[in-house]
């Protein structure tokens, strides 16, 4: 039969023919060709349709278009990976139109690119084949084709003619707020339809949050961009700031180091005083061995002194600190007695009056005695002639001292009749280095290290003076508790 002949199986097709050349598929140069429908047979002789057509045109530029190009290239998003929000908006967009085919489509300078689809497999077509090309062309409105095999601007195109076969096509611009159009929020059909006007103002909704989208991922970015910056500038900030404790730390020490190689050296001048009064004592009483034995005596106990000065500064060097132990305040300083009297020679009439004993105080015993002769030789040398000092200790429950914690102290207190000193003085003496003497008579650190000793023993220096009245240096050493004196160490 005829139907199954190769004649008939031509019949109802198109053919498309260009300089004298036939073919099944569209022709693809931008030149007049001639489209045949074969649309019967007669006998030998097919009934053919010839209709002559211009190949398919592209969309012309916008006016704004090296701008709006701009626009788009400085949003980065071109190439970028699929993200959930776009990907949303055609999931919307096909939902709300009831269309198969969703873009969220932007027309770079030679292609449009898809950041979201619904419906394709492709991620790009050539510019010249977009609809949204033309849709750009109109800004500030819908682009509807409800059959694009009856528009001219569309009927020869192969994306009409050929996969996917394009009937319906609706897109809303997406637009900067420069008023760029970017490109569309645009739906497709394979079979001519109309778009309501409720589908029309959703396709603009969907455009218009595109649009702040896109604009926000920018910020997004550069705020990301710009938080990686100042997160590598804070690293470096803190590696230098490390660097410079480091420094610091390390010139803290060395000046540490520096204001304790003075106070030791000032302690030492205080020791060697007594070691050489002690001496000069053992020379005048040679020939009585009995007070030979005492001012020796006195002199090996300087010399025990200056050894622990040395240790202090020694332990002040390897960090591990001093050898804070729990003693008698009381006994130590009875036991020191001759030390302390020689240190101050014939110049002050010296007594003791150490009442407050079996209490535990912790502290470093090396620094104990410096401390007090310390104060000794503040007295002595507060005085144009002779004088009178007094050491004491007492117990004493401190409960409303703002300069004190609550609590039991023992109170070793350094008393003289000296000239005393005005009410100024008395937040300056302990500051390092501050000192009333002539150079070359003090470092003005005996104080500050008196201080810094009652401090270290959980307490604090608390100072009654007047012009005329003379001074007393009150020492509080925090109790730890009772203490059995016979079994300090």
């Amino acid at each position: 039969m005829h139907a199954h002949s190769p004649r008939h199986a031509l019949q109802g097709h198109t053919l498309w023919t260009r300089a004298g050349s036939t073919g099944r598929a569209p022709v693809a140069d931008n030149e007049p060709c001639c489209r045949l429908s074969i649309i019967g047979i007669i006998g030998s002789h097919f009934v053919i349709s010839a209709i002559v057509l211009m190949a398919h045109s592209p969309a012309p530029l916008p006016a704004n278009e090296e701008d709006r190009v701009l626009s788009l290239e400085h949003l980065n998003v071109l190439d970028s990976l699929p993200e959930r929000d776009f990907d949303d908006i055609v999931l919307l967009a096909t939902t709300l139109c009831d269309a198969p085919i969703a873009l969220v489509s932007l027309i770079d300078r030679e292609r449009q690119w898809f950041k979201a689809c619904i419906g394709l497999d492709v991620r790009e077509t050539h510019r010249d084949l977009a609809f949204c090309a033309h849709a750009i062309l109109q800004p500030d409105d819908v682009m509807v084709v409800e059959d694009a095999t009856t528009d001219p601007r569309f009927r020869e195109s192969p994306l009409v003619l050929g996969p996917p076969y394009i009937k319906f096509y609706a897109g809303a611009p997406i637009r900067t707020e420069d008023g760029h159009a970017l490109g569309t929020v645009c739906v497709i059909d394979i079979w001519p339809r109309v778009l309501t006007e409720q589908q029309r103002l959703a396709l603009q909704a969907l455009a218009r949050q595109t649009g702040a989208l896109l604009e926000n991922r920018l910020l997004n970015e550069q705020r990301d961009r710009h938080a990686a910056e100042l997160t590598l500038s804070l690293e470096n900030a803190q590696s230098q700031s490390l660097a410079l404790e480091r420094n610091l730390r390390h010139s803290q020490r060395v000046s540490s180091l520096g204001m304790l190689t003075a106070s030791i050296a000032h302690d030492f001048n205080n020791l060697l005083q007594a070691l050489s009064a002690s001496l000069q004592l053992i020379n005048m009483r040679s020939r009585r061995p009995r007070d030979v034995e005492t001012f020796s005596n006195s002199g090996l106990q300087a010399v025990e002194h200056g050894r622990q000065l040395v240790t202090r500064l020694l332990n002040s060097v390897r960090q591990d600190g001093h050898e804070l132990i729990c003693i008698d305040v009381s006994e130590r300083l009875e036991a020191a007695r001759d030390l302390l009297w020689r240190s101050v020679g014939d110049q002050l009439e010296l007594t003791f009056d150490f009442s407050a004993r079996g209490w535990g105080v912790l502290c470093v015993e090396a620094q104990l005695h410096a401390a007090v002769l310390n104060l000794l030789a503040n007295a002595r040398d507060a005085m144009s002639g002779p004088g009178k000092a007094h050491i004491a200790t007492r117990f004493e429950s401190v409960k409303d001292e703002p300069r004190l914690q609550a609590g039991d102290y023992v109170v070793l207190s350094v008393s003289d009749n000296g000239a005393g000193m005005v009410d100024h003085l008395k937040d300056q003496i302990f500051e390092p280095f501050f000192t009333t003497k002539t150079s070359g008579l003090g470092t003005g650190l005996g104080l500050a290290q008196v201080q810094e000793f009652a401090v270290n023993a959980g307490g604090g220096v608390l100072v009654e003076t007047a012009p005329g009245s003379g001074t007393t240096m009150h020492l509080y050493l925090r109790i730890l508790g009772q203490i059995n004196s016979e079994s300090q160490g």
